[in-house]
């Protein structure tokens, strides 16, 4: 059987590091297969931004690798896959995330050792790649894909419905590992955004401008497989919670959560651009109950050529300046967001 490894190192905030959720979703569809999982063994996910040599150590004749590519991890990342591909020239380097480029010819050609990349979303392109490579290196027709061989100029759909998906936490992914260290828990409750800011993946190539849900149903289940093994930190990886009207919802679960359970102790998330009212409740929400340490104002910049070129339309001033004053005056802490340079 291949063996299959996933690498997807963060950034250890003090005692704690994320569960690994991209890898886990990317197993979880996999295993759907019947045929995956009678040709592929998993490996324990690789997550620990850890020293290359000491990451090396833990693979042993592989037969996939797959990197989860972020700003934060990307040279380890290849650091990582050179050493792989160099050791065991057989194995199939795969790479997403959002800092593999929509069209991805230049950079394959930067980095020999990468033989698939994978545009947006990966659990559906995973899972045909998994199946294809076990009879064959050539990727044609499976949409979204990058290969040394070519490249799918059809892009793959973005899933209308998310609960197709398996949850790693409810399939107990990651049950086992969650006993081994300490951890907080990234959270999707929806994919995409209305926005086209240039400088943030949602709006690289105009892949995703409407709102894709999971069932409520679902979220509530993870959030309390999160309070039954004690996670005390929840990161919220929405693009701007509180824009919808159900956020409002989820937002008394947690709070209900929290008092039933103690767990989270604190929810952290990206609220919705344009701070309204439902974002102004649910941060009051939140504060009262001790969730968050602090509420986005976002600016990003206030230079009209900048705003311009990176397609961002902030709120106004006088809008900015009436819902600053409604959070001091509630004591409710607040933060911007500006670009640099």
């Amino acid at each position: 059987m291949l063996k299959v490894y996933f690498n997807e190192y963060n950034i250890r905030m003090g005692p704690l590091s994320y569960l690994p959720l991209v890898s886990g979703l990317l197993r979880a569809h996999a295993e759907t297969s019947e045929t995956i999982r009678r040709e592929y063994t998993f490996e324990p996910f690789i997550y620990t931004n850890d020293a290359p040599e000491n990451i090396l150590d833990r693979y042993d004749n592989p037969g996939v690798a797959t990197f989860s590519s972020f700003m934060w991890n990307e040279q380890l990342n290849h650091v990582v896959a050179h050493g792989v591909k160099t050791r065991w020239p057989g194995c199939l380097i795969v790479f997403g995330g959002p800092q593999v480029p929509h069209h991805p010819i230049q950079y394959m050609e930067e980095h020999p050792w990468v033989d698939v990349c994978v545009r947006a979303e990966g659990e559906e392109a995973f899972t045909d790649i998994l199946e294809r490579f076990i009879d064959s290196e050539n990727f044609s027709g499976i949409p979204g894909v990058t290969w040394r061989g070519g490249e799918n100029k059809e892009e793959r759909p973005f899933s209308r419905d998310l609960d197709m998906f398996p949850s790693p936490y409810l399939e107990g992914l990651f049950d086992e590992l969650v006993t081994q260290d300490n951890f907080q828990a990234i959270i999707e409750t929806n994919r995409g955004c209305p926005f086209h800011c240039t400088f943030c993946y949602w709006g690289k190539g105009g892949l995703s401008r409407k709102y894709k849900y999971y069932g409520l149903d679902r979220v509530y289940r993870e959030l309390e497989w999160c309070a039954e093994h004690e996670i005390k930190y929840i990161f919220n990886a929405d693009s701007n919670f509180g824009m919808n009207k159900r956020d409002t919802e989820i937002a008394d679960f947690l709070v209900a959560l929290k008092e039933r359970t103690g767990f989270p102790d604190k929810f952290r998330t990206c609220y919705g651009k344009n701070t309204d009212e439902k974002i102004f409740a649910i941060g009051s929400l939140f504060h009262k109950h001790k969730l968050e340490k602090g509420i986005t104002l976002a600016r990003q910049s206030n230079d009209e050529t900048v705003l311009k070129n990176i397609k961002r339309g902030n709120i106004s001033m006088d809008t900015y300046k009436n819902l600053q004053e409604r959070f001091n005056h509630e004591n409710i802490p607040i933060y911007s967001e500006l670009i640099l340079g």
